[in-house]
């Protein structure tokens, strides 16, 4: 009896606190007014012990990889930098959005990431590939034109092309401008920093294919042309993989078996400890049949009947419910006698106002 009772000691101690924590996640599920659909529903930390309970397993929301903003890039390493630093790894597979993307890149394709610091990377067609994306040199719009204000005797001429340290302009073909010439507006879109485009300009002629612009006809500083600068706003790097967690929940389950069983176990040896130490067995007996009755006798008198008509239930109708004049009583077959208020006399001949060709 000295071994039983320490045994059944020793077992009530390690099983209560996990009967404790069963008992009270299941107690949870029946203060919810609806079952979640799925873990991922779960928000509250209750709801989360209440997913315990019956999935065997604590539900953790993780947040997806961030979207990285794009600040430059390197034309000549094919370097990117981001804005801040980056919690992809490398393989990551991404999609540019914006605008202004850099030159050789485009937002309908997916790239590879492969970090070279805190916040470059260089982008690769796959994970396999090692030579990085070619960054293209920036150029100007391939329909910048420079618009005379005397569009009668001098037409609207092409650039393609400038230089940022001398400040001069390459047109496409021979501009027979004149010294002093006004250029009313530069049109067209991607023009060389420095140009504004419904702005005033005046010639000065270095050769037939290069000129460059003035505020003045007297002003002998041409406007400074800056060459590209490589930033960007607006470009973000969007991962398109997201985390998943999974859970394994082999191991919880056997500790609920565990549980289980132990707790079990620890019951018998509380009733044959009770049965062995009381003189009058009476007592102990009605209790366990007590404990037995108890919930059939509550669920019993939760058990209630109530009648509802075909109207207001949710069975489907029967055929020919929603037809308002639908004959119940319907003859099958042909009646061998026709009804009384059949006409006795029907005329031989159509009436002249009857139409002789009916529809098919």
């Amino acid at each position: 009896m000295k071994k039983i009772r320490r045994l059944h000691l020793y077992l009530g101690c390690f099983f209560t606190p996990l009967l404790f924590l069963y008992i009270f996640t299941g107690f949870l599920l029946t203060r919810e007014t609806g079952t979640l659909k799925g873990a991922n529903d779960a928000e509250t930390f209750m709801q989360k012990l209440s997913s315990l309970h019956m999935r065997q397993f604590y539900p953790m929301q993780r947040e997806g990889l961030p979207v990285a903003e794009l600040r430059s890039a390197d034309p000549e390493t094919d370097i990117l930098t981001v804005a801040e630093p980056l919690q992809y790894a490398n393989g990551t597979p991404v999609k540019l959005t914006g605008l202004d993307l850099p030159a050789g890149l485009d937002t309908h394709i997916t790239y590879h990431i492969q970090t070279k610091g805190s916040k470059t990377l260089t982008l690769h067609a796959n994970k396999e590939t090692e030579n990085p994306i070619d960054l293209l040199p920036s150029k100007i719009g391939e329909n910048i034109e420079l618009n005379p204000e005397d569009d009668g005797n001098h037409n609207a001429t092409r650039i393609v092309g400038f230089d940022a340290d001398a400040d001069t302009l390459t047109t496409e073909t021979p501009h027979n401008y004149p010294d002093g010439l006004t250029i009313s507006r530069v049109s067209g879109i991607g023009c060389p920093s420095g140009l504004r485009d419904l702005h005033t300009y005046y010639t000065h002629v270095i050769d037939d294919k290069t000129i460059t612009l003035h505020e003045s006809p007297d002003d002998a500083t041409p406007v400074d042309l800056q060459p590209f600068t490589y930033t960007y706003q607006n470009v973000s790097l969007n991962p398109t993989v997201r985390t998943v967690v999974t859970n394994d929940t082999k191991w919880f389950k056997w500790l609920v078996y565990a549980m289980t069983l132990g707790v079990l176990v620890t019951m018998a040896l509380g009733v044959v400890l009770a049965l062995r130490n009381t003189k009058d067995k009476w007592p102990v007996l009605a209790s366990l049949g007590a404990g037995l009755l108890a919930p059939v006798l509550l669920l019993w008198i939760g058990i209630s009947q109530d009648t509802i008509t075909d109207e207001t239930s949710a069975a489907p109708e029967s055929p020919g419910k929603s037809e308002p004049n639908a004959l119940k009583d319907l003859q099958k077959g042909i009646p061998s006698e026709p009804p009384k208020n059949f006409p006795k006399d029907l005329p031989k001949d159509l009436p002249n106002d009857f139409p002789k060709d009916l529809p098919k």
